[in-house]
Formats: C-alpha cells, sequence, structure tokens
C-alpha cells in the first residue's frame, strides 16, 4: 500500500495504467485515495483496531450535555455531510455498472439483516414497481431456503455496514459460489461483503448517536432506482399502469 503504480505493475506483470484502472473499478475517484484507504486498513490492523469501533451503549455518551435543540443541529448537519462526502463523481461508473446489472439479472436478491431489513425491504418496493423477478432477504423467510436455487443469471444486491451481519456475509458467500453478479452497497472497500462484487456502492455512515446514519443508503437507493427505470423505460411505463389498475380497483390509495 505504499508502492507506486508502477511498482505494483511490475510485480503483477501488467502496466502501470491497468494497475490504476483497478482502483477506479473499485470505486475510487484516484489511485491515491485507494491507497490511502490501504494504509487506513493496515493501520487498524498494526494496533489491533481493525473494525473495532464503540459499542452502542458507550456511543450514547458522546452527546451527552447537549441540548434538544442542539442534538437534533448537530445530527441533521452530520446528515448533510454524509449525502456531501458521498456525492463523488468517481463513484458514476460503479452506480452504471450496479444499474445494468439489476436491469438484465433474471432475478434480483436485496438482501439486508437487521437495521438494513427495512431498507432492503423498501428497496424491493421501489425495484418491483419497474421489473419483475424482484426477492427480498431480510429475515422474514430462511436465508438459505431462499439462496438456494441461486444460478449466473441471477443479481445479489447486499446491504451491510460496520458492524457487519454474519447473515448478510454468508448470503454474499452464497451468491459468490452460484456464480450470481453481486453488488456490495456497504461503507468501506474491505468490507467482507465486497469479495466477489462486481459493483461497490460505499456510503458514509458516520453519526453522532448509537445507530449508524442511513441517509445516504436511501439517496443510494433512489439513484439505483431512477437508472434502472430508464434502462426499461417502455417496459417499466406498462408495467406501472398496470400495478395502478390494480390499485385503484382495491382501493389501497
Amino acid at each position: 500500500c505504499f508502492e507506486t503504480a508502477a511498482e505494483i505493475a511490475e510485480k503483477a506483470g501488467v502496466s502501470a495504467s491497468a494497475a490504476v484502472r483497478v482502483s477506479g473499478r473499485l470505486g475510487f475517484e484516484s489511485f491515491g485515495r485507494f491507497k490511502k484507504a490501504l494504509q487506513d486498513e493496515l493501520k487498524r490492523e498494526l494496533t489491533g483496531s481493525s473494525n473495532v469501533r464503540p459499542i452502542p451503549y458507550e456511543k450514547i455518551k458522546s452527546y451527552d450535555g447537549l441540548t434538544d435543540q442542539e442534538l437534533i443541529g448537530a445530527i441533521r448537519q452530520n446528515s448533510l455531510r454524509n449525502i456531501e462526502r458521498d456525492q463523488n463523481p468517481g463513484d458514476y461508473d460503479s452506480y452504471s455498472r450496479a444499474a445494468d446489472i439489476l436491469s438484465g439479472a433474471e432475478r434480483v436478491y436485496l438482501v439486508g439483516f437487521r437495521a438494513c431489513a427495512g431498507f432492503a425491504a423498501s428497496f424491493g418496493v421501489m425495484l418491483s414497481c419497474i421489473r419483475p423477478g424482484v426477492h427480498v432477504v431480510n429475515g422474514s423467510c430462511p436465508t438459505v431456503d431462499t439462496l438456494v436455487d441461486l444460478t449466473g443469471r441471477d443479481a445479489v444486491a447486499v446491504i451491510s455496514y460496520d458492524r457487519y451481519s454474519s447473515e448478510a456475509v454468508f448470503a454474499a458467500s452464497m451468491a459468490r459460489k452460484a456464480g450470481s453478479r453481486i453488488i456490495a452497497v456497504t461503507d468501506r472497500p474491505s468490507s467482507p461483503v465486497c469479495a466477489g462484487a462486481e459493483a461497490i456502492l460505499l456510503n458514509s455512515t458516520e453519526n453522532l448517536s448509537f445507530y449508524n446514519s442511513y441517509v445516504s443508503l436511501v439517496m443510494s437507493m433512489e439513484v439505483l432506482t431512477g437508472l434502472v427505470s430508464r434502462r426499461g423505460r417502455e417496459q417499466n411505463e406498462e408495467r406501472l399502469k398496470k400495478m395502478e389498475e390494480f390499485l385503484t380497483e382495491t382501493g389501497q390509495y
């Protein structure tokens, strides 16, 4: 993680530009940022602090002494910073690649557990409006039973953030073994759900409180839904019209 692109390329037997392109394919804005992420990961490992974050009941102390008004303002500002931090043009290729995968798959499985379970369900509703064959894996049904028939024609989007759900990691492993196309929606390239992923979408989850901030995840879900919708506009329009007829007939709205 301290070598130049040329030094890495020489060891790998490729060109320096190829080494730089790898960092772009992994979702980094530049080769320098790729190296910085590796250096930070190495530092955490060497100091014994890898994947160690404050336990929720410890982090809750961080806003002791704040008034309600101060806490409201601080959390709002933090949410805005997370969104701004993730508005990175270097990630656009990753979003486009993820949208291609979601559009072209025979079936789409959206995986999320614990706090991410509800987001997986919401994302499932959004994508189901514009394409068939969308399935949510969030603990409502056994994971193994739901994913056992995965094939290389399917896509699996795994949503997981530090502290990573072991079930989400296992679901990603099942997808790899089945040869399915994997999209990782997570917080860092070293996340265990990134292994074997064709597209990695990174969200900032920093928060003052004891839980992760998910505003950037919601932004990613909206971006992906918009991109997938564009890729099959006529089919999506017909599907939405048909759904609207049934929704009107049942009086749901």
